[in-house]
């Protein structure tokens, strides 16, 4: 541990943060100056030797292929095929069919940013009531950045607590993001037992679908694995009869983040008398998003979904496995130490983010570590392990001695 480089790195930290510079961005440039460094802010899925998963193979190939027979200068959209698609959506996030006809599809651009944002505008547009967003503490920055475009105020509630009537929640729905948490059943019927009777809409940021479970790939299908999210997730508002706005992401799913598709967005109306106005409604929200008309990469991961859906799935496993296994090895060097809590089955997902002693960042820094600090916490992306295990276990010990337990 290089005290003295870690300190001068931490005060370059605070330097960059003060002119502006956003916490992820920071941490990035820090990582790329530091040839000794280890990256564990990034936000996809890292190999086990430091290195991003490739890109998907299978996205790959369409999208070539659509960009070659983009040559005529006219507009595309996939119009024409939205009802196999959507068909396509709900298989893959194993909605069972007796939900479909009350759901309807829109393909947002910037994946899955772009359909959280699309969700918050759908539902102001058609409940001008709202003045405010729900948003969970410790929960993704960007949900307060979209609650600021949208000219409405936001307010923090507790990752397990339940948004007060009269609030738009926007929950999210899988391992939390920064924190990792996965919600107990408990929990998630409530808040939809609360919409229920408040009457009040519901959106989901489903950016990781699945990935609450990534620790069963080896012994469960991914069949099984999709279908015990789809269950803890999204069946406890669907069976409330809640209007639900579903924000999913494909990006770390389909290892599509250099792709930047489009997203999904799902909204599901349990009142046919409102289809109309639904769709009406939607329609508006992606033509002022521009999304009508569509980016060649996006129209290739449409016939990517409807024409080899379980080629992507094969990938998303392979997604999964990668985070199973280096959870697995967190457990096991994490036991007995201060944030052993925070590998235990009530986390989940690509990060971990507990509180850092204030002395954390130049000895972190000094171990050539770079996590993103903000906050007082420390985030880790848990891929960013490295796959040797002596190596793994010095990783380790710096942050167990330098974090703190939830």
């Amino acid at each position: 541990m290089d005290l003295e480089f870690g300190a001068q790195v931490a005060q370059t930290a605070r330097e960059m943060i003060a002119q502006g510079k956003d916490v992820n961005q920071t941490a990035k440039i820090l990582f790329d100056k530091d040839e000794h460094g280890y990256n564990y802010g990034i936000g996809i899925i890292l190999d086990g030797h430091g290195a991003p998963m490739k890109s998907s193979a299978t996205l790959s190939k369409y999208a070539a292929d659509e960009i070659q027979n983009s040559g005529s200068g006219t507009y595309y959209n996939s119009a024409k095929v939205m009802d196999q698609m959507k068909k396509a959506v709900l298989s893959w996030q194993r909605i069972p069919e007796e939900y479909w006809t009350s759901f309807k599809l829109a393909l947002p651009s910037d994946a899955g940013t772009g359909a959280v944002k699309s969700a918050i505008e759908l539902e102001l547009l058609q409940n001008p009531k709202y003045k405010a967003i729900g948003i969970e503490k410790l929960g993704w920055p960007a949900h307060k950045a979209i609650a600021k475009l949208a000219r409405v105020s936001f307010t923090e509630f507790p990752q397990d607590g339940v948004v007060d009537a009269g609030i738009l929640p926007l929950y999210q729905s899988g391992p939390m993001n920064t924190t990792g948490l996965v919600r107990s059943a408990e929990v998630i019927r409530a808040r939809a037992e609360a919409a229920a009777k408040s009457g009040d809409h519901v959106v989901l940021d489903r950016a990781y679908s699945g990935f609450e479970f990534a620790r069963l790939i080896d012994s469960e299908s991914f069949d099984t694995i999709m279908r015990k999210s789809f269950e803890l997730q999204i069946k406890p508002f669907l069976d409330a009869g809640v209007t639900t706005s579903i924000a999913v992401s494909p990006t770390k799913a389909f290892v599509t983040f250099a792709f930047r598709p489009s997203g999904f967005l799902l909204v599901y109306n349990p009142e046919p008398a409102k289809d109309k106005d639904v769709t009406l409604a939607l329609n508006a929200t992606m033509r002022a998003r521009g999304s009508s008309f569509e980016h060649p990469v996006t129209r290739g991961f449409v016939k990517a979904m409807l024409n080899d859906l379980s080629a992507l799935e094969s990938e998303q496993s392979e997604a999964l496995r990668r985070l199973a296994e280096a959870e697995k090895l967190w457990k096991k060097l994490v036991a007995g130490s201060a944030i052993e809590n925070i590998f235990s089955e009530n986390y989940a997902g690509l990060f971990r983010n507990p509180p850092a002693k204030e002395e954390a960042p130049p000895a972190v820094y000094g171990s050539h570590l770079y996590p993103v600090f903000s906050q007082g916490r420390c985030r880790l992306n848990a891929t960013g392990l490295p796959q040797d295990e002596k190596l793994a276990a010095q990783h380790v010990a710096v942050f167990g001695e330098y974090c703190l337990g939830e």
